[in-house]
């Protein structure tokens, strides 16, 4: 059966030279809209470090080096997290890196702390074996809606060998009318 005579079925994303889906950058939406431009006030790499430092002390292996509206680059010492037999960063270790930088980027993006933006989604395929050192993750946001927020994240080792690819999803609660923003 095919949709062709359907007009509501979307146009597919035009592929790039590599064969992947191209993402579009959108028009920053009007005032009007709730969702702020990613050149909106965003919160720098000391603020999301606090942050951590006060919400995720488990986290204190973490540190935000570079952060945007739109990507985050993030360092761990691979040698504080937890190790499976024979030396590997465990799974769960590297899924909560990249569930982190996702959240760091939202929160960048909002402009804002956000602590209720929670994790409604995360698709992680484990490519290598990461070893303690230097590991980083840079995350860059997919799409940014009112509600949902959808965050690419790769994690890669000390020689920059991709170890870790993921999709992270989040829920994001509503601006309250009159609620301050700190």
């Amino acid at each position: 059966m095919t949709n062709a005579g359907n007009p509501t079925t979307r146009a597919q994303a035009p592929l790039s030279d590599a064969g992947s889906p191209t993402i579009r950058a959108r028009r920053a939406p009007s005032p009007d809209t709730g969702t702020p431009s990613p050149d909106a006030g965003t919160l720098s790499p000391d603020e999301l470090n606090a942050l951590v430092q006060r919400q995720f002390p488990d986290y204190a292996a973490c540190r935000v080096t570079d952060a945007s509206g739109t990507h985050l680059l993030m360092e761990a010492d691979g040698a504080r997290l937890r190790t499976r037999p024979g030396g590997t960063i465990s799974g769960p270790e590297q899924a909560g890196l990249v569930d982190l930088a996702a959240f760091l980027l939202i929160n960048a993006r909002l402009g804002r702390p956000t602590p209720m933006a929670l994790t409604t989604s995360l698709q992680i395929s484990y490519l290598n074996r990461p070893r303690p050192g230097l590991l980083r993750t840079h995350a860059r946001m997919a799409k940014f809606g009112r509600r949902l927020c959808v965050v690419l994240a790769e994690l890669r080792d000390e020689a920059g060998d991709l170890a870790a690819s993921a999709t992270v999803t989040y829920s994001v609660p509503p601006t309250v009318a009159g609620q301050g923003t700190g």
